[in-house]
């Protein structure tokens, strides 16, 4: 049997959402991470997708498919901190079941005081992993760390 020439590939689902900061955007189902149990503080929501802030911009949104005003700003904390380092994740590699680490993201919350954005901070004490791959992710919370959940991310001025 030959294929049906009216048929298209099966392309992934999609659905229109609506976010507080980007209005009404679309969003395929192979856009969406699942975290399992949740991020640190709003563990009923599960599904989340990435947004880039602009062209250039390190920063990123972690906008939630399931709520339009939840959503973080993250970065990548070597932007932060270029030796950050995470330690052993042995078990959450098996949680998340990364194959290969060129799929393992790591990013981390910013908060930004409103109308001061020079006093951002980042929270290297809760990172979140994300597989590429398979679309998984989780937040981390590192005991015992050198770090602080709020890091400055622009040095002081003298």
């Amino acid at each position: 049997m030959s294929p049906d020439p009216q048929k298209t590939p099966t392309e992934p689902v999609s659905a229109t959402i609506a976010t507080k900061h980007f209005g009404e955007i679309v969003v395929r189902e192979d856009q969406i991470i699942i975290f399992d149990p949740g991020l640190l503080g709003f563990t009923e929501f599960h599904r989340f997708i990435l947004i880039e802030h602009g062209q250039d911009s390190p920063f990123l949104w972690l906008q939630c498919v399931d709520k339009s005003d939840l959503a973080f700003v993250v970065i990548d904390p070597l932007f932060v901190l270029p030796d950050y380092q995470i330690g052993p994740i042995n078990g959450v590699r098996k949680e998340l079941d990364i194959q290969n680490l060129k799929d393992l993201k790591v990013l981390v919350i910013l908060t930004i005081p409103p109308g001061r954005p020079q006093d951002m901070t980042a929270n290297l004490m809760g990172p979140i992993l994300i597989n590429l791959a398979n679309r998984r992710g989780k937040q981390l919370v590192l005991e015992s760390s050198p770090y602080s959940h709020k890091h400055p991310v622009l040095p002081a001025k003298a």
